[in-house]
């Protein structure tokens, strides 16, 4: 494929689904991507509800599909539009779509498209249905786009509304930064830093943006109150901690990022813990719970997990491991400080670290035993 700022789009428009007034912004955005070679609506010109459409096609030299609705309450554009598509990727004149719709009716459409190898840009209002925004390899709300044009369009009054010398400037509100993240898009942001995430923790911003968009395709910084994912992260320092570094091949700094775990569990102290980590190892056997094999049987270490230096805890031992993200001891022969991921609906992970992998002899198609100690400190050996 061509490089991204050299990719040709075709860019199919429903008029039926989109309101003249954000053509500007949808054109703006798909600039983003590559350019726009192609760029046609479809809709029925005929028609009084697309009138208002006529004005911005010769401004922005959009090519208009005349399609008659043969039949009241059916929408013929979609067919025509889908027609056209597969006419353009078989020309193969071009290396992505950019689909402007809230329609699920396009969902198969995108989805062939993918499957020929194409880049599939999905444009459409927030009550488009989930098949849909799948489907596409990024789908972006236009309700975003409408708040940067309003942006704009404050910033610019207030440019041309300079008070004059001597007088005083009325106070504009300042609008709300962010909105609040659930714990679903925390979660995801976690998991994703987690599984792109070097060896101290470290994961690149670059990685970390494509794999969530591989995940979430209608994720953006945007949806949040944030222009890019660096801001968002920024905003997040409770939860991650963002590092800036040089790049010695431009202006442009590379941005890192790494999950914040805590040491203590709340209303717990370091000394508390060494506490009970002692108290554990001095106690009777029949005090502590019982070993536990991992990984569990049916599965195995992988050489995936060799590289990470990890084991990943699945199902059916999972009540054995915290219920949140955060550092954990281990003891092989020395004790060791981990991270232990929570990964909700799939197998959580414990990193265990270089120096701790190796003393246990992590190794491919291995199995170990585990004990828990206590809630922070657990006890790893290597199955005979």
């Amino acid at each position: 494929m061509a490089d991204r700022k050299d990719q040709k789009i075709a860019m199919l428009i429903d008029a039926d689904n989109v309101s003249y007034k954000k053509i500007e912004e949808i054109l703006n955005e798909v600039n983003r991507y590559g350019v726009p070679s192609i760029k046609r609506i479809y809709g029925d010109w005929t028609s009084p509800f697309v009138e208002n459409w006529k004005s911005s096609l010769l401004t922005h030299a959009i090519t208009p599909i005349q399609q008659y609705s043969y039949t009241q309450g059916k929408n013929s554009t979609d067919s025509a539009l889908i027609i056209d598509a597969m006419d353009i990727l078989h020309s193969d004149r071009v290396d992505g779509f950019c689909i402007v719709s809230s329609d699920s009716d396009f969902t198969r459409l995108a989805t062939r498209l993918r499957e020929s190898g194409k880049l599939v840009i999905g444009i459409g209002e927030r009550k488009t249905p989930k098949p849909f925004i799948a489907s596409c390899d990024k789908f972006i709300y236009v309700e975003i786009l409408d708040h940067k044009s309003a942006a704009k369009k404050k910033a610019t009054e207030s440019t041309n509304n300079v008070p004059a010398a001597g007088t005083k400037a009325t106070p504009r509100p300042v609008a709300k930064e962010s909105t609040p993240l659930d714990d679903d898009i925390l979660l995801l942001l976690k998991d994703t830093v987690d599984d792109t995430a070097d060896e101290s923790g470290w994961a690149f911003l670059g990685e970390i943006g494509n794999l969530i968009i591989k995940r979430k395709p209608d994720f953006d910084a945007r949806n949040y109150g944030f222009e890019k994912i660096s801001h968002l992260f920024k905003s997040r320092k409770v939860d991650f901690e963002v590092d800036e570094r040089a790049n010695e091949k431009s202006k442009n700094k590379l941005y890192y990022v790494r999950n914040i775990l805590t040491n203590e569990t709340p209303h717990e102290t370091q000394e508390t813990t060494t506490t009970a980590t002692e108290a554990a190892l001095a106690a009777p056997a029949d005090h502590i719970a019982e070993e536990v094999t991992i990984p569990s049987p049916g599965n195995k270490i992988t050489a995936d997990d060799v590289r990470k230096n990890q084991i990943r805890i699945t199902k059916d031992i999972k009540s054995l491991f915290p219920t949140r993200t955060r550092k954990i001891s281990i003891i092989i022969q020395d004790k060791f400080e981990c991270t232990f991921s929570h990964r909700r609906d799939r197998s959580h992970v414990l990193n265990l670290g270089k120096d701790a992998a190796a003393q246990l002899g992590l190794a491919e198609e291995t199995h170990y035993l585990v004990q828990k100690l206590n809630d922070t400190t657990y006890k790893l050996s290597r199955a005979t």
